[in-house]
């Protein structure tokens, strides 16, 4: 090895010579502490969503990529040769539809999909690799002190998207130009490139910080999360995305039935802040996003939007059962769409802003319900624990409503703007593993498993 790192430093391929160096060390903590690959995931894919040298794509491919599926191919091997004597979790409903969709989806590409390689390669990032970590986190199993290792990089992902979506309206030109899209001078965006992503990301970083700064003494750590939550929610705002806007919405109601004594003063502390500095620093972002809400082109765009959603509906219709093939949608909306009423005519085919009319129309019901069994099974499971959770503390009723929060904000803006960027994907998987995870804890062994919870699930 120490042939091949000097060769690999020489020639310049000093990045390849690091891994190599790190990667005996780094097995032995990964097979030892797999919660050690969900935080590096966390912690390093949010600046590589978007790459501009070769180094730079393979250091995508290793974190994104490799990572993830490594990680749990190498727990579940390890358990299964007897290497580490690690108890797995018995698999249930909400695995198997994991395994279905992806088997599914799968099938579809092959039978359905005019470019098989590249549809694979999206279905990798996009469902594969964040699935990976939703089985990562059900076998880690965390515990209640390894959900608050996972706070302090949850605060780093909350203060390094907010500092950059804050610089990225005063002084954009420190920043790398591979984080700026369409959307640069018009909405913030971090290093996410996409304003869904990006909100989604901070509601899911955010709350989690909020909840571990009300779970620690007040000192200067806690003001420190606190303070970094207030400007995640202002970059909420300055995102301009009327669909972040309403799930932010959401949020803060949720938060305002978790933690109402605190909700308020921090409420009044904000509004008077806005009030004494922030209207007139605050002018032209506030006009901006009155022409988000009330613009002709607001209205428009909102409109535009109408006939894609009808063509969904027509699609899924004509095919119900299997749909049209994932990842087809765009190729045939257009002939589906239509006069909505007297609102709007298909002037142009725009892209699909509904995740679920879209994987309805793409997958029929068989991919929507896979797709929508996880969520939906812990749901109801979440139900039957959280009465027996206790009412205070860090593991208790109020980080599982937290969580809960995250998937209902992940919810909305789904209903109105479509990721496309995989760490968002990734956020949504994580935090359901994490509900998982905390609802199986306050049940009794085999009761997800009875006819009861069965029916219900069905109905």
């Amino acid at each position: 090895m120490a042939i091949v790192v000097a060769y690999l430093v020489v020639v310049g391929r000093w990045p390849i010579a690091l891994g190599l160096v790190l990667a005996v060390p780094g097995f032995i903590l990964l097979h030892r502490d797999p919660l050690l690959g969900l935080i590096i995931w966390l912690l390093l894919a949010p600046f590589l969503m978007t790459t501009e040298t070769a180094m730079l794509r393979r250091v995508y491919w290793m974190i994104h990529r490799v990572l993830p599926p490594l990680v749990l191919a190498t727990v579940v091997l390890s358990s299964l040769l007897r290497i580490r004597r690690r108890k797995l979790p018995k698999p249930g409903p909400a695995e198997f539809a994991v395994v279905g969709y992806l088997v599914a989806t799968q099938l579809s590409i092959v039978y359905l999909s005019d470019d098989i390689q590249a549809t694979t390669y999206h279905l990798y990032d996009r469902v594969f690799i964040p699935m990976c970590l939703y089985l990562l986190v059900r076998i880690s199993a965390p515990s209640e002190k390894d959900l608050q290792r996972l706070m302090p990089v949850a605060w780093f992902v909350c203060a390094s998207q907010s500092i950059i979506g804050i610089v990225s309206w005063t002084a954009p030109q420190v920043l790398p130009s591979m984080w700026f899209g369409r959307y640069v001078g018009n909405r913030t965006v971090g290093s996410l490139v996409n304003p869904s992503t990006y909100t989604a990301t901070l509601v899911f970083s955010g709350l989690l910080t909020l909840h571990a700064a009300l779970n620690r003494k007040p000192g200067p750590v806690r003001t420190l999360y606190v303070s970094t939550v207030v400007v995640a929610g202002f970059c909420v705002f300055l995102s301009f995305t009327r669909s972040s806007w309403i799930g932010g919405i959401l949020v803060i109601l949720g938060l305002i039935c978790l933690y109402p004594k605190f909700m308020t003063r921090l409420g009044l502390v904000v509004l008077i802040a806005i009030i004494t500095i922030g209207g007139g620093l605050l002018a032209d972002q506030l006009s901006h996003a009155s022409e988000r809400l009330y613009s002709s082109q607001s209205e428009e765009s909102a409109l535009s939007r109408l006939p894609v959603y009808y063509a969904a509906l027509r699609m899924f219709e004509a095919k119900p059962v299997s749909g049209w093939g994932y990842g087809n949608f765009d190729r045939f909306d257009r002939q589906f769409q239509g006069r909505v009423l007297d609102l709007v005519s298909p002037e142009r085919d725009h892209a699909s802003h509904n995740v679920y009319l879209t994987v309805a129309a793409e997958q029929g019901i068989i991919g929507l319900s896979l797709y929508l069994a996880p969520m939906l099974w812990w749901l109801i499971a979440t139900l039957k624990a959280l009465p027996r959770m206790p009412t205070r503390g860090f593991w208790s009723k109020k980080l599982l409503i937290a969580l809960w929060l995250v998937i209902f904000n992940h919810f909305i803006i789904n209903n109105f703007f479509k990721m496309r960027i995989v760490f968002g994907w990734g956020t949504w998987w994580i935090v359901l593993g994490l509900i998982a995870n905390l609802v199986q804890a306050h049940l009794v062994p085999g009761e997800l498993d009875s006819k009861a919870h069965t029916r219900l699930a069905a109905s």
